[in-house]
């Protein structure tokens, strides 16, 4: 019989990014991503040309949701640059309401910060810069931690 798992670590990831964080209250919105590149797990998007449709945030955007982690999304073709996320042209959900994590980006972030994102690294952080889009409309750092680390984002649950 073939062994599957023989060890573990001793302190499970808390969470991957896209990751719903919390039920307390959340909503998401079905759109189709419009970009080539896609949409990566847990990546900012706002309203694309097309009805229902998405690109990631850009600069003078407007906010619209997080893209929300799911077993759903088809295997990436050969040769294809997006790995974890939605693929163009796919429906995915995208979350307006509610609590996800995300990958803390330099500097790390702490509990009450307001929300930005780094286009370059796809990672979040608490302060405007280069490449960086936000703040993000009503969310804020709902847990503090380091660079790379699993953080925790409320949208439209916490204020500063």
């Amino acid at each position: 019989m073939a062994t599957y798992q023989t060890t573990y670590t001793e302190t499970p990831p808390k969470g991957l990014p896209g990751q719903i964080a919390s039920e307390e209250k959340c909503n998401k919105v079905s759109r189709t991503v419009e970009n080539a590149a896609g949409v990566k797990f847990g990546q900012p998007v706002q309203r694309g040309a097309g009805d229902h449709g998405v690109i990631p945030l850009a600069a003078g955007g407007k906010f619209m949701g997080l893209a929300v982690l799911t077993p759903a999304v088809p295997p990436v073709a050969p040769g294809a640059t997006l790995v974890d996320g939605y693929p163009q042209y796919f429906t995915g959900a995208f979350m307006t309401d509610g609590q996800m994590y995300v990958r803390a980006g330099v500097g790390g972030v702490v509990d009450g910060d307001p929300v930005y994102y780094n286009t370059v690294t796809d990672r979040f952080v608490a302060a405007a810069g280069t490449n960086i889009v936000g703040p993000i409309p009503d969310a804020f750092f709902d847990t503090t931690g380091a660079a790379e680390a699993i953080v925790e984002v409320s949208l439209k649950h916490r204020s500063a």
